[in-house]
């Protein structure tokens, strides 16, 4: 018995492979194999609830939803937040205004609200950089484009995302600055060009850490996937850790195992190796920096 009893995952690089709207058919089925040996499920994404929560119900995948990068839990698909952390108004007015004086564009973000803070020049295509199901039927997520509602927002944010590709000294010193001057935040990562600040205290380790809790589940019988630095917390904070095979660094240095990349199902293979002893897919991951130490 692999004596894993649940599984977190993050979606993008992860969980997700070439096509963003939908689990592949492969890491379904596994997932599935786990959940009907009594294994618990969950998301843990930088992703807002509801985009999150659609790819579990098109799936069929009961889950946990561990979203905005931990700030909020919900206990199945689109359902009722039952814990949200969010940022202490002025230090998300200090970022803010960091950002605004290095002059870069950033997206806002609450529980069910989306901002930017100018208008995108093709507003269908922004949406689909904030969420694939962004303006789903069913789903409460209200999207503002044109700049007009982030002061409203700063009273309940989750997190600020900015992309730096344009300009990636500019991205670094924000990022320094916001460490020495908004102490009250958090600044991670979920791709090599962008800078995600959530409040502090607040990241995918704490909220696996509590989940696991609510549960009654040992953290060493806890099993978290993901490919980026900002899923290192709930890698280091797991009792059994993967890193994906396009992971960064950080997370490969944080992990157990090293399995195939999201373009190659290893999420599939990961849960079907350790969470459900097929001993053919053990054969598919290879040992990370945690169990060569």
């Amino acid at each position: 018995m692999s004596g894993i009893r649940l599984i977190a995952m993050d979606m993008d690089g992860t969980l997700l492979g070439a096509e963003l709207d939908r689990i592949p058919p492969r890491n379904v089925e596994a997932l599935r194999g786990a959940n009907e040996k009594g294994i618990t499920l969950a998301q843990a994404t930088g992703r807002l609830p509801d985009d999150a929560g659609f790819f579990a119900l098109d799936a069929g995948l009961p889950m946990h939803v561990l979203s905005l990068n931990g700030c909020v839990w919900q206990r199945e698909p689109l359902g009722e937040v039952l814990d949200a952390r969010l940022m202490q108004p002025d230090a998300a007015r200090k970022a803010r205004g960091l950002m605004e004086e290095l002059d870069m564009a950033y997206s806002l973000f609450g529980m069910h609200e989306a901002a930017l803070d100018r208008p995108p020049e093709d507003v269908r295509g922004a949406m689909l950089v904030l969420g694939t199901f962004l303006d789903r039927p069913g789903g409460r997520t209200r999207f503002w484009p044109d700049g007009r509602h982030i002061e409203p927002l700063l009273e309940r944010t989750s997190k600020f995302v900015v992309v730096g590709d344009a300009y990636p000294d500019r991205l670094n010193l924000l990022k320094a600055r916001l460490i020495a001057e908004v102490p009250e935040v958090e600044v991670t990562s979920s791709w090599a060009d962008t800078l995600e600040i959530i409040p502090a205290g607040v990241n995918k380790g704490a909220a696996l850490t509590a989940l696991a809790r609510r549960l009654d589940i040992p953290m060493s019988e806890v099993m978290a996937i993901g490919d980026n630095d900002n899923d290192v917390s709930m890698l280091e904070a797991a009792g059994c850790a993967v890193a994906m095979a396009n992971a960064t660094p950080a997370a490969k240095e944080a992990a157990h195992w090293i399995a195939p990349s999201n373009l190659e199902d290893g999420v599939a293979a990961a849960v079907r190796a350790l969470a459900l002893d097929d001993a053919a897919c053990r054969g598919l991951l290879r040992p990370g920096q945690r169990l060569l130490k």
